[in-house]
């Protein structure tokens, strides 16, 4: 019975262990993507200019701030704080060790691209010297039938000054022939050159389409972010009227009411002088 009840504790406390092991691991998880997603803000913040547009973003990095804090707190009060730092780093390094992922398939994708592109330029290379190559014997085939005809003109004299071969017209009928042959020859060549001109056109005509289809996919994503961040935007303006004194982010007037400080005490580091949850801790010495 003893042995029956020493057992069951050991796997209650596994138990325990095991829930208490994924519970930190998922608040770490949960911390490293906020401070990502607070730093993605932050970015975009930096870029634009003073008014109320950096005005709301930095409203935004405010919550996230906010958010932040409460999953460190939980954490403290759980007595879990340095397993849940170690998970938050454990899952930063992992995403960026995607991000270096994705940016290599990138450069691997530009550079089968290049590849593609240098391959294109050889065949079409290769297709202007089969073109060179066929022009030059076409034209090296009209010139022994001009020379042969000459011959034939002019070696048809026998010993006694008795002129051989046909009358004038047979000469003209060489020379209408020779003529014909050429007027042929150019014109396959001709014909030859277009094709593949044609075919060039094609290729280039379906290159240009593939590259507007990616910008078109590209313009699509980017159109995607822009409706996400604008709802984001208008999510956190519902989110009540702020007041205009004193000029503090929502979360920074949360924050003085929870410590006890004055906002009217604080010099605010936003945009045209606004209070953020960073200067209301900074006051209050956290």
């Amino acid at each position: 019975m003893s042995q029956g009840q020493n057992l069951q504790q050991q796997m209650q406390q596994q138990a325990q262990q095991s829930a208490e092991n994924f519970y930190a691991q998922s608040v770490g998880s949960l911390k490293s993507q906020i401070q990502n997603y607070r730093q993605q803000l932050e970015q975009y913040s930096e870029q634009l200019p003073e008014g109320d547009a950096k005005a709301q973003i930095e409203e935004m990095v405010d919550y996230y701030y906010e958010l932040e804090g409460s999953v460190d707190q939980t954490a403290q009060d759980q007595g879990i704080q340095d397993q849940v730092n170690e998970a938050a780093q454990s899952t930063q390094q992992k995403m960026t060790e995607f991000a270096q992922g994705a940016a290599q398939q990138a450069q691997d994708a530009a550079g089968q691209a290049a590849g593609q592109a240098q391959q294109v330029a050889g065949q079409a290379t290769d297709q202007a010297g089969q073109v060179a190559g066929q022009a030059t014997d076409a034209a090296g085939q009209a010139t022994q039938q001009v020379q042969d005809t000459v011959s034939g003109l002019t070696g048809g004299q026998q010993g006694d000054g008795q002129q051989q071969g046909g009358p004038l017209g047979g000469v003209t009928d060489q020379v209408g022939q020779v003529a014909q042959g050429v007027q042929d020859t150019a014109g396959q060549v001709a014909g030859q050159a277009t094709d593949q001109a044609g075919q060039a056109a094609q290729q280039a005509q379906d290159t240009a389409g593939q590259a507007a289809g990616q910008a078109q996919d590209a313009a699509g994503q980017a159109a995607q972010q822009g409706q996400q961040a604008a709802q984001q935007t208008a999510g956190g303006r519902q989110g009540g009227q702020q007041q205009e004194e004193p000029n503090a982010t929502h979360a920074a007037q949360q924050k003085a009411q929870q410590l006890g400080v004055d906002l009217n005490q604080i010099q605010g580091s936003g945009t045209q002088g606004r209070i953020t949850v960073r200067d209301v801790m900074g006051a209050s010495g956290q």
